[in-house]
């Protein structure tokens, strides 16, 4: 009985420490890969898929993209930035390099890469990530919304 107790006593502990550590442990090399965030569009019957993808050399980039719904095939982009990348503790720092989108009056949500228009572009963003679900999971929380603007809580993309 001794052992049951002490074996169930040592897994629930176990457990806790693992959870506990996950979402502490900021580094780039927990970064590294694809994170998705997938939005249905009733309208459309298409998903428009976010995707930052965060490189060993300290680039990333960001993909708008149509998808369709019972695959994981991408039909085309709504936009894509693209530039480097920091991370300082919980601090993750985006230098956006370059902003590509679909050209102004488009009828369109979606196209190919060859015809987003747009080009150099200098914006620096400061975000707070955590960690969740053993790092499968980063949420994005862009800080306060000053007044009178449209802003969004802390977001989570999830790992590809």
């Amino acid at each position: 009985m001794k052992l049951s107790s002490s074996l169930a006593l040592a897994t629930i502990l176990c457990i806790t420490l693992s959870c506990s550590i996950d979402d502490n442990d900021f580094n780039q090399e927990n970064l590294h890969g694809t994170w998705e965030l997938s939005s249905y569009w009733e309208e459309s019957g298409l998903f428009l898929v976010q995707a930052y993808e965060f490189n060993e050399d300290g680039t990333f980039e960001l993909r708008v993209t149509a998808r369709q719904q019972d695959s994981n095939i991408d039909l085309g982009y709504n936009s894509l930035t693209s530039g480097t990348y920091s991370l300082v503790g919980n601090t993750l720092s985006l230098q956006e390099k370059e902003f590509l989108t679909i050209p102004e009056g488009s009828t369109v949500w979606y196209t190919g890469m060859d015809k987003l228009v747009g080009g150099d572009w200098n914006r620096e963003t400061e975000i707070t990530i955590s960690l969740k679900e053993r790092k499968s999971q980063l949420v994005l929380d862009f800080g306060p919304c000053p007044p009178n603007a449209m802003c969004t809580g802390p977001i989570t993309f999830f790992r590809r």
